[in-house]
């Protein structure tokens, strides 16, 4: 009965080796999205339906407030108008908003590393060098340019789409939060499937050589490098796989909005070569920087399945495997490289 699953399978999953941290992690994450979805809105109304209805009601109340200045300012009293410019035109201001904050943040730390000493125990490459900073500034302005020249145009071209898939702006349309944790679930897996599959085409020879290895110039990346790439890998393996879950979903902007500063927030940390505690592990996806041709997805079950996640958790890299986790307290930084100094670039710019 198993056999035709089996044959399809790269490789037989009882063959694996012990299911990585990761994979694990992700499965609890997404079990405690399911009982939310399901357990939630029972146990709220049970335990503390007088709460949720005041903070619902506020939320929608703070929405309507928004919904209302954009629509009474900019679209001159047209509901239509004013669900474009928050789908498309807000959510690029606000994405950049988050994204800049984030990112700008992170570099403090890699630029001025003398004035945060406790940072740089937390890095997972090459604690004592220096990051370059032309290169550094070059990353961010390719980032830049993404954002308004791709981002900005793929909303407006894709909106007939967003509109297909009836997502609303409207304050009675905010979702409840069962309605959240499940847009939010089905978000995370849709697109893990599109960032996996597009994300491994990409490191097919032709592919590689025209769009992704630029990417790939950061071998230890750095926050900015979440969206440092060709437009065509942006659009094909960043983008359209964030947007898909919600025109899957027919989602509210709110659900959207939660999504996108979730799912940009972790791409950024997995990105910017610390190993913070409380925070996501960034160990996975550094180490497909460091080692190319493996860890290809986010959540891990992919990467599991199709056993491209095999080699950080072998022998020569098991204290990265073993250490890929979420760190919940701070005397985990003596699993992380050791720190011997000031980078050397900006300790020798410092002594001058």
């Amino acid at each position: 009965l198993l056999q035709p699953f089996v044959l399809i399978m790269p490789k037989k999953i009882y063959e694996r080796g012990p299911i990585p941290q990761l994979l694990k992690s992700s499965f609890g994450f997404t079990a405690s999205l399911v009982c939310l979805a399901l357990l939630g809105d029972w146990a709220i109304q049970e335990f503390a339906p007088v709460s949720a209805g005041l903070a619902h009601d506020h939320i929608v109340s703070l929405w309507a407030s928004f919904y209302n200045y954009v629509k009474g300012t900019w679209a001159d009293g047209d509901d239509s108008k004013t669900a474009f410019l928050i789908i498309v035109v807000c959510t690029q201001f606000y994405h950049m908003t988050t994204f800049w904050a984030h990112c700008l943040s992170l570099s403090l730390l890699d630029l001025f590393p003398q004035y945060f000493p406790w940072a740089h125990q937390w890095k997972i490459q090459n604690p004592d060098e220096a990051v370059d900073t032309k290169k550094l500034v070059w990353t961010a302005l390719t980032c830049l340019f993404n954002q308004i020249a791709v981002n900005g145009p793929l909303a407006y071209v894709t909106y007939s789409i967003t509109k297909a898939a009836n997502m609303s702006a409207l304050p009675e349309d905010i979702p409840t939060f069962r309605t959240l944790i499940i847009d939010l679930s089905v978000f995370a897996i849709v697109e893990e499937i599109g960032f996996y599959y597009g994300h491994r085409m990409m490191h097919w020879p032709f592919f590689y050589k025209h769009f992704h290895k630029q990417h790939h110039e950061w071998t230890a990346p750095v926050s900015f490098v979440a969206i440092y790439a060709d437009p065509i890998e942006h659009i094909t393996s960043n983008l359209l796989p964030l947007m898909a879950g919600p025109w899957l979903m027919g989602s509210h902007v709110v659900s959207y909005w939660l999504w996108l500063f979730i799912a940009v927030f972790v791409t950024i940390q997995v990105h910017s070569g610390y190993h913070f505690p409380f925070l996501p592990s960034s160990e996975f996806h550094d180490f497909h920087h460091l080692k190319f041709n493996v860890n290809y997805g986010v959540l891990g079950f992919l990467d599991w399945f199709h056993a491209t996640d095999g080699m950080m958790y072998d022998t020569k890299f098991a204290h990265i495997g073993e250490r890929d986790r979420v760190f919940y307290s701070f005397d985990d930084k003596k699993e992380m490289p050791k720190q011997r100094g000031m980078p050397k670039a900006l300790s020798r710019a410092v002594t001058k």
